[in-house]
């Protein structure tokens, strides 16, 4: 049974290199589509390969393709063989195309139909690919094409190995719109007249910024325009590609730090924001002032963390974390110095490095208990209002005053000492890694943040509690990922945002991204009932926004937990119970209201 996407005399067009070649064997029957039931007699076909080619190349090859979305839409915008642009918006919802041909960018359109060699449906095949990333089939077989294509270093694939992966791909999408009912979530919608005519894009529509993307995900839109204005573009990037993609330099890195480089997880997506924070401080890693600040805002859940390590995979960096808390001081961001159990025991004490004598000092306990008693011990005042702060500073004045009279001492053995321990932060200003700083909306004392302003600014130094003085390493990338929509959240100063070369926004997940993700991360095969999760899952975080239920969270994770439960009771309702339904808020009348509103219409039994 054929689709009017495919019509036969589309089997018949050249095949685009590099599936021209002679090795390149046109019809198989030894492989297909995991999608396909039955073994059968398969050919590649130009106009899928093209398209899949195009969107490979997208914002690598100057001008020729386009590649945007907005809501449900997603836009193409392609220079075909005549030198005429191709203009397709696809309506993942309906499955529908709006389309249309254009001389130039100021031209009047032009009907679009599937009909000659430079209209054989590429345009409309490259929107369906865009807007089905998240396959795993079609995703390893358009990874090994591009690294094929744009890895040099990479051993290039056979022909047959070629022919393999174009098949697969194509028997890929065919299937997967052939069989778009059966398939759940893998399944894509796609109506086509029968007359293969279709439904055109109206001028006034295009001024109207109908169709105007608000995510251009590759190239540069020059009719589908945001507002009268070109909106900048990132190239898709898989996750096999994206590891080193912007390493600033052939860094060599001892075994702990190449532990700390991440890897990138099969089912990972790569983000926008991920590609553009890494596109901009590599881009500007010559410039007087490198771009090396960010900040990463979005609901918790939606994958912070996780673009942040996967920019750090991007840049070929160690990875390390500091997490905030509401008593977070600016001691607990520079380090600390702790009882050194190991050297009251061992003999060499005074010989261990960043040892220093301790002579019955206020224990760090002591100090946060009751600041104004630990001063006292320390200078013999006390100070109602004195803070943590000046405490610490005033417990390293002690001890580094304590260290000197004990360097004179001939029995150094008998002095018990505080160890002082680097931070993560410390670690990555010196060493050059990608720090994230997880939360500081939470901290209770605004002005901790800003005691960091001078590590923010390139190049700047700051002294360590132990009187050493450190210069930010020209590698180092701060990443700081908040949410301050949130309960406990408070306004970042804003001298920090001041020093964030980038504030951007993750969103969260569709229903797609989110069904593609959990299945990935669980393992659970079962897509109708992921799928229906996830509509529920949106439904609640669309309910707590219009009550303002905002005292507990309903996001990727709490998705998860409910799978994975479901996994292992097989009833969606009581794990949905325990999850979804006991996260959502603390107050029992809000967790009843989203299971009566939410939850017990789509799956209460």
């Amino acid at each position: 049974m054929a689709h009017a996407l495919f019509p036969s005399n589309t089997y018949t067009i050249p095949m685009p290199a590099p599936f021209d070649a002679s090795g390149v064997t046109n019809g198989r029957s030894d492989v297909k589509s995991t999608h396909r039931a039955a073994q059968a007699r398969l050919a590649l076909h130009a106009p899928t390969l093209k398209a899949a080619l195009c969107v490979i190349g997208a914002g690598r090859e100057t001008g020729h393709t386009a590649l945007g979305k907005q809501g449900d839409y997603v836009m193409v915008e392609r220079v075909n063989s005549k030198g005429t642009i191709d203009v397709v918006v696809f309506n993942t919802k309906n499955g529908k195309f709006n389309a249309a041909v254009f001389s130039d960018p100021d031209s009047s359109p032009e009907p679009y139909s599937i009909k000659s060699r430079d209209k054989d449906g590429t345009a409309l095949i490259m929107a369906i690919i865009a807007a089905s990333l998240n396959n795993a089939e079609y995703t390893e077989c358009i990874s090994k094409i591009s690294t094929y294509l744009y890895d040099a270093t990479a051993i290039k694939l056979s022909y047959d190995e070629l022919s393999i992966y174009g098949t697969i791909l194509c028997d890929n999408i065919y299937t997967r719109i052939l069989s778009a009912d059966t398939l759940g979530a893998d399944g894509i919608k796609v109506v086509m007249p029968n007359t293969t005519n279709i439904q055109p894009i109206r001028p006034l529509s295009i001024e109207k910024g109908t169709y105007a993307p608000n995510e251009v995900v590759a190239g540069t839109f020059r009719i589908l325009l945001q507002n009268g204005r070109r909106a900048l573009a990132h190239p898709i990037v898989s996750n096999a590609e994206l590891p080193r993609m912007f390493a600033f330099s052939e860094r060599v890195f001892t075994q702990k730090e190449q532990a700390l480089i991440p890897i990138i997880e099969p089912w990972y997506v790569i983000p926008s924001e991920v590609v553009r924070i890494s596109q901009h401080a590599h881009a500007t890693t010559h410039a007087s002032q490198a771009m090396r600040n960010f900040m990463l805002r979005g609901a918790a859940g939606v994958g912070k963390t996780e673009a942040v390590s996967a920019i750090a995979a991007a840049l070929n960096l160690p990875y390390v974390t500091i997490t905030c808390s509401a008593n977070s001081e600016i001691i607990d961001l520079l380090g600390q110095f702790l009882p050194d159990i190991e050297g009251m025991e061992d003999a060499n004490t005074a010989h261990r490095p960043n040892t220093i004598p301790h002579h019955g000092l206020p224990s760090l306990e002591d100090i946060q208990m009751d600041h104004a008693s630990a001063y006292e011990m320390l200078t013999g005042i006390y100070q109602e209002d004195i803070s943590i702060d000046e405490v610490y500073t005033k417990l390293i004045e002690v001890i580094r005053e304590a260290a000197i009279k004990d360097s004179d001492k001939s029995d150094k053995q008998q002095a018990q000492g505080f160890r002082y321990v680097e931070t993560p932060l410390v670690k990555a200003m010196k060493y050059g890694y990608v720090l994230e700083i997880q939360e500081p909306s939470v901290i209770a004392n605004p002005g901790v943040l800003v005691g960091l302003n001078s590590l923010l600014d390139r190049g700047k130094k700051i002294t360590l509690p132990t009187g050493e003085t450190i210069t930010r390493h020209p590698d180092t990338v701060v990443i700081i990922t908040t949410n301050s929509d949130y309960s406990g959240c408070r306004e970042i100063n804003q001298s920090v945002i001041s020093r964030m070369n980038l504030v951007l926004d993750i969103d969260e997940p569709s229903e797609d991204d989110l069904v593609a993700r959990v299945s990935a991360i669980t393992g659970c095969t079962d897509i109708e009932s992921i799928s229906l999760m996830a509509s529920v899952i949106k439904d609640i975080q669309r309910r707590c926004r219009k009550t303002m239920i905002s005292d507990g969270s309903c996001g990727v994770r709490e998705f998860i937990s409910w799978t994975q439960s479901f996994m292992i009771t097989r009833d969606m309702e009581e794990s949905a119970r325990y999850t979804v339904a006991s996260s959502v808020s603390a107050n029992p009348e809000s967790r009843e209201e989203i299971w009566n509103t939410c939850i017990a219409p789509k799956i209460a039994s």
